[in-house]
């Protein structure tokens, strides 16, 4: 359902700009012709609520279904051919030396501890999550320009080398598909094929949940805050947790499903 409301009805063919209990049944064609209650039941089941918009709105992306499509196909020829055909979801993220406010247990009345450190310094951080393993690849630099994304891209590429073909599904951020990337990666005929995520769709890129993993299991209330060298050595640690493979961590991004632990090998 969240596939739905977060787009434009016109792509449904209904000629209104946002919306309502009556066309959010016609939107979804397996469940067409629900009654208001019905529909309002379903969207409180998937914690969906009819909040007031911000004056920014998202264009809607003509090509939401074909993206995915096209995105669906890759993964599944990486699941039926593991090691030849690579399939990654690729994201970027910032951390922060100064330590996100998160919970903590205290004793009734007292305030919670403080999330203390010193002035903000900004790490971003670049990673691929592969589909068939949960193995996560990531670097870390100040900065991502075109040339290290590039890098980057080379980086990846050479923890496949058995690989005939690598898919990466990324968001469409200009970097990505810069000239002076696809260039160099034509230059070195690389193996890697850029697959473009929806525009405006975080929801459609699993590693965006690795990366809430990461704030809330590290940046929440981390007690790094004053050691700019220890924080960055703690955070690689905890990266590096996760190089290895994982069904785990794939089924925490939603890539595996409920009762995987069954599953037969």
């Amino acid at each position: 359902m969240t596939h739905v409301v977060h787009r434009s009805p016109r792509l449904f063919d209904i000629d209104r700009s946002i919306w309502t209990l009556s066309t959010t049944g016609l939107g979804l064609d397996w469940r067409a012709g629900l009654s208001r209650p019905a529909v309002r039941s379903y969207l409180h089941r998937f914690d969906l609520h009819y909040n007031r918009r911000h004056h920014h709105v998202h264009t809607p992306d003509p090509r939401y279904d074909q993206n995915l499509a096209e995105i669906a196909r890759a993964r599944d020829l990486a699941l039926q051919a593991p090691g030849d055909v690579v399939f990654l979801y690729l994201d970027e993220h910032t951390a922060n030396l100064r330590p996100r406010v998160g919970r903590t247990y205290e004793q009734m009345g007292e305030k919670g501890a403080k999330a203390t450190g010193a002035a903000s310094v900004l790490i971003r951080l670049a990673g691929a999550l592969d589909v068939a393993t949960g193995q996560v690849i990531v670097r870390r630099r100040e900065t991502f320009p075109v040339k290290e994304m590039y890098r980057f891209f080379y980086h990846v590429e050479q923890h496949y080398p058995e690989a005939s073909v690598i898919y990466i599904a990324l968001d469409n951020w200009s970097v990505h598909f810069h000239p002076y990337v696809l260039d160099n990666l034509k230059r070195i005929h690389s193996k890697i094929r850029l697959l473009r995520l929806p525009t405006y769709a975080p929801w459609t890129n699993p590693i965006e949940k690795f990366w809430l993993k990461l704030n809330r299991e590290f940046m929440n209330q981390h007690p790094f805050g004053r050691d700019e060298a220890v924080f960055r050595e703690a955070l690689d640690l905890w990266l590096d947790k996760h190089r290895e493979e994982s069904a785990a961590l794939l089924h925490e991004v939603g890539l595996l499903p409920d009762g995987w632990e069954e599953l037969p090998d």
